[in-house]
């Protein structure tokens, strides 16, 4: 019972000496103006959505190929954060539904995000606030 004590001691004495990487990411607040929206539709002016493309250079080749890229949008009067794809659904007075959804994609430098209304309606979005963490 002492060896196997003593053998449980010694390796975790072992395990316990790893040394540890710090975590290196970087956060960025983006904030989207109404205006700031470019619309976007196929070439038979369908299948609308809107865009807004920032320079991030904080997204390395390093962070495409080996690293990770988080979006979130800012919701409630900046009280809470949710993760991208952010998918909503709507309802107005007169009983018409969709719904949106808020996604990302990025490259080396670069980070696109997209609203894209299920009813394909010519309304840009309203402004929208994003934190972004590059890891």
């Amino acid at each position: 019972m002492k060896k196997l004590l003593l053998f449980i001691v010694v390796t975790l004495s072992f395990v316990a000496c790893r040394d540890s990487k710090e975590i290196q990411f970087n956060s960025i607040n983006l904030s989207v103006k109404s205006s700031d929206w470019v619309e976007n539709v196929d070439n038979q002016g369908l299948n609308r959505y809107y865009s807004c493309h920032f320079n991030m250079p904080e997204i390395t080749s390093t962070v495409f190929n080996t690293g990770s890229v988080i979006a979130y949008i800012i919701v409630n009067n900046s009280t809470s954060q949710q993760n991208l794809p952010y998918v909503r659904h709507f309802e107005n007075a007169n009983g018409a539904q969709w719904t949106q959804t808020i996604d990302f994609d990025y490259s080396e430098g670069r980070i696109n995000i997209y609203v894209t209304n299920s009813d394909f309606a010519v309304d840009p979005p309203s402004a929208m606030d994003f934190r972004v963490v590059v890891l």
